[in-house]
C-alpha cells in the first residue's frame, strides 16, 4: 500500500469525495440543479480563506435590482465569494424579491446566510425627516432640529447667528445685509437628515434649499423697488406673519410698500412679538412700547432683519407687490382668515368695528352652546320626577 504523502496531492481526496457524492446523488434521482448547487457550495467552501481579515465595505441596493445584479455586486465588493451560489441560495429560500433597498455597511468574506439575512431585514435607520414650517424663527427651528437629530442646539444657534464657518453662498455676500445672522434664509422644508449630520452640514442643506427654490424668482425687481435683496427678505418675513392666504400676500406687500413710501410706521404686531422674550397670545399696550429696533409701532421703516423664515410665496409677493393705494387692513368679520383692505383710517376703523362685533357675537354664540350642553348634561344626570304620575 502506498502511503499518502502530504503536500500538493493532499487535496485530491476530498475532491474525489465530491465527485462520488455527485454520482451518488444522480443515482438517487436528485435534480441536476441541486447537484450543481452542492458542487458549487462545496468547491467554494474548499477554496475559501477563512483566516483572511474582514474589512467594511459600503454597498448600495437600489430599487429594481435583480438577484443576479445584487449577487454580482456583492462578489465585486468581495462580500461573498461566488455570485452564482448566492443566486441559487436566494432562489432556494424564495427571498429574491425581499431585499430592501438602501445603503449597507457589510464585511468582506461574509457567510452567505448572514448576508441574505441582513439584506432581507433592510438597512439600519440612518435618516430622520425634520419638517421646518413656514414662518418659524431661528429659535423655533433650532429647538426642532435638536429634538429630532443629534445636532447640538447651541452649536446650531451660534452658527446661524454669528459663525458661518464653512458657509459660502453668493446671495449672502451680495444681499446688502449688515449682519451675519441667517434669519430668513433657513428655507422652510422637510429635510431628510442623516443621524450623524453636523450643524454646519444642516445649515448648508437649508441654505442650499433656499438657493435652489428661489433661483427662478425675479430678483432684478429689487432695483425697481429701490430695495436690497436682504430688505426684500425682511418684507417677505412680515408678509409671512401677516397672512396665510397666498392670494392676499401681494396686497399685503403693497400696504407695506405704500407705508414705507410715505414714512408711515408699519405697526405690525408680529415685529413686536419678535422683540419680546417669549411669544404671547395677545399683546398689551405696554408690549407695544417695548424698546427694540424691531418694534415697528415705535420706529418707522423696516426692522433691521427678517422676523422669521418666509415661504416662497411670501418672497415672491415681496418682489411683485400689487399696485394699490391701501394703507390699512384688518381681519374680515367672517373668520375666514382673510382681510379687509382700506385706503383711509375711517374705513379701517369701520371694518375693525365690524370684526370686533363679529368676534363678540361669535363668543356669545359659543357661550350659549356651552350653556345648552351643560344644561342637557345636568338633565340627563338627574333622576326622573315621578310625583305627578298616576298610581297603578
Amino acid at each position: 500500500m502506498i502511503e499518502q504523502q502530504p503536500g500538493k496531492h493532499a487535496i485530491k481526496k476530498p475532491k474525489r469525495g465530491i465527485v462520488k457524492n455527485i454520482i451518488a446523488a444522480i443515482a438517487l434521482g436528485v435534480t441536476i440543479g441541486a447537484v450543481v448547487f452542492v458542487s458549487l457550495y462545496a468547491w467554494n467552501t474548499l477554496n475559501s480563506k477563512s483566516d483572511e481579515p474582514q474589512q467594511d465595505v459600503k454597498v448600495t441596493i437600489t430599487n429594481g435590482m435583480t438577484g443576479t445584479e445584487i449577487g454580482n455586486l456583492l462578489q465585486n465588493k468581495k462580500v461573498i465569494k461566488n455570485a452564482l451560489i448566492f443566486r441559487v441560495m436566494i432562489r432556494k429560500q424564495g427571498v429574491e424579491s425581499d431585499f430592501k433597498p438602501g445603503e449597507y455597511t457589510l464585511k468582506t468574506n461574509t457567510d452567505y446566510d448572514q448576508v441574505i439575512k441582513v439584506l432581507t431585514e433592510g438597512p439600519p435607520v440612518r435618516y430622520v425627516d425634520v419638517t421646518i414650517p413656514e414662518g418659524w424663527t431661528i429659535k423655533q427651528i433650532s429647538e426642532r432640529i435638536a429634538a429630532h437629530t443629534g445636532i447640538n442646539r447651541e452649536e446650531y444657534l451660534q452658527l446661524v447667528t454669528a459663525g458661518q464657518t464653512g458657509i459660502d453662498y453668493p446671495f449672502l455676500k451680495d444681499n446688502g445685509a449688515p449682519t451675519k445672522n441667517l434669519e430668513g434664509y433657513l428655507y422652510p422644508q422637510t429635510y431628510r437628515v442623516e443621524k450623524d449630520t453636523t450643524a454646519e452640514e444642516m445649515v448648508n442643506m437649508q441654505l442650499g434649499e433656499f438657493q435652489k427654490q428661489t433661483a427662478n424668482l425675479n430678483w432684478d425687481a429689487v432695483n425697481a423697488l429701490d430695495r436690497t435683496p436682504y430688505q426684500i427678505l425682511i418684507i417677505a418675513s412680515l408678509i409671512e406673519r401677516e397672512t396665510r392666504v397666498d392670494s392676499e400676500k401681494p396686497i399685503v406687500a403693497s400696504v407695506i410698500y405704500n407705508r414705507l413710501k410715505i414714512n408711515m410706521r408699519l405697526q405690525i404686531d408680529a415685529t413686536v412679538q419678535y422683540a419680546l422674550p417669549e411669544w404671547k397670545e395677545q399683546l398689551t399696550y405696554d408690549d407695544l412700547k417695548v424698546e427694540s429696533p424691531y418694534n415697528t409701532y415705535k420706529y418707522a421703516g423696516l426692522p433691521p432683519g427678517p422676523i422669521c423664515n418666509p415661504s416662497y410665496s411670501s418672497i415672491e409677493a415681496a418682489l411683485n407687490p400689487t399696485t394699490t393705494k391701501y394703507l390699512y387692513y384688518v381681519l374680515d368679520k367672517d373668520n375666514s382668515g382673510r382681510h379687509v383692505f382700506t385706503n383711509s383710517y375711517n374705513e379701517f376703523l369701520n371694518a375693525k368695528a365690524q370684526y370686533q362685533a363679529g368676534q363678540r357675537e361669535q363668543k356669545l354664540l359659543q357661550k350659549q352652546d356651552e350653556y345648552q350642553q351643560d344644561y342637557q348634561q345636568q338633565q340627563m344626570q338627574q333622576p326622573a320626577d315621578t310625583t305627578d304620575l298616576p298610581l297603578n
